[in-house]
């Protein structure tokens, strides 16, 4: 593994100076630009996000292409010190600001890329888009956002899909309801490379706020059974790094609040489940992680009420 890859898979931190882009080499044509793993704050400019940018021999792929324009202008650098082919496809893989509204430098280009989702992210961003770039302006500052402007993607992308990249076929997978509403995965089978968005976390706990916790547990039991080396999420690792822990955490809510509720507890009270274990360690446990017991619990009180497995 080299010394680019090795910096990108610990996780490296934010670029050096806002609007300079930095991208690290993971494989042979396949780079991520160099992110805070953090949640977005006024101090990172909302530059949180590792966006994928593929080199195909036909053009370039990017996924997830960032937080606004500047942010957006200085990826396009940086893939200009890389390579002179076009970018020619442009994927959202869910519609948080931080993610998607860099789509504002992409689009200015010519010949103009694809701007590709699922229909519900789609929908999404033609629902909110215009409320979440007012309250990102609010929260960074309106000269951090200016000159953003909001561009929809295409509702593209369905479950079961391939999207052929050059010498490259991703396999595309859509998890509704998991993270959020629509959460949109690529995998490259060859390359053992999977971007999955906002599914997997690294070392950070997990944002729960539009979250089905059910539901995330299935798409990421999903994705772990498939041979990859490298997960691009919201940081950069191995499944053993991203996967697995995004799980494990996960799980340890849900068997946390299940047993409160068979034993009569309620919200207020509950301890935190993940207590005492290595989840207190991750970044923002004592200010998140209440909140994710709040949202968790509501959503499986009504299962239990129901009767149905929370296991």
């Amino acid at each position: 593994m080299g010394a680019l890859l090795a910096m990108a898979l610990n996780g490296a931190g934010p670029a050096a100076a806002a609007g300079r882009v930095v991208l690290d080499r993971l494989q042979p044509g396949v780079y991520v630009a160099r992110a805070g793993n953090a949640e977005v704050a006024r101090a990172n400019a909302g530059e949180v996000v590792p966006t994928l940018v593929h080199v195909t021999g036909a053009g370039v792929l990017v996924v997830d292409p960032g937080p606004h324009l500047t942010w957006g202008n200085g990826l396009l650098a940086a893939i200009r010190a890389v390579t002179p082919e076009p970018v020619l496809w442009v994927v959202n893989t869910h519609a948080h600001p931080e993610n998607v509204l860099a789509n504002a430098a992409l689009a200015c280009l010519r010949p103009r890329p694809v701007f590709l989702a699922s229909a519900a992210t789609a929908s999404l961003m033609r629902q909110r888009c215009e409320a979440c770039l007012a309250r990102l302006a609010e929260q960074l500052g309106p000269a951090v956002m200016r000159g953003t402007q909001i561009v929809l993607p295409d509702p593209a992308l369905r479950h079961g899909d391939r999207l052929a990249t050059g010498g490259t076929a991703w396999e595309v997978q859509v998890h509704a309801a998991a993270h959020s509403a629509s959460d949109t995965v690529l995998y490259a089978p060859r390359r053992r490379l999977l971007c999955v968005g906002g599914l997997a976390y690294r070392e950070r706990v997990p944002e729960m706020q539009e979250a089905s916790l059910q539901g995330w547990r299935r798409a990421l039991r999903a994705l772990s059974v498939l041979p990859a080396d490298v997960v691009v999420g919201t940081a950069v690792g191995t499944p053993a790094q991203m996967l697995a822990p995004t799980l494990a955490y996960l799980d340890a809510l849900a068997a946390g609040i299940a047993g409160a509720l068979a034993a009569g507890g309620d919200a207020a009270r509950m301890p935190g489940p993940a207590a005492g274990k290595p989840y207190c360690r991750w970044r923002y446990f004592a200010s998140r992680h209440p909140l994710n017991v709040q949202h968790a619990w509501r959503e499986l009180e009504d299962l239990w009420m129901h009767g149905e497995p929370l296991a």
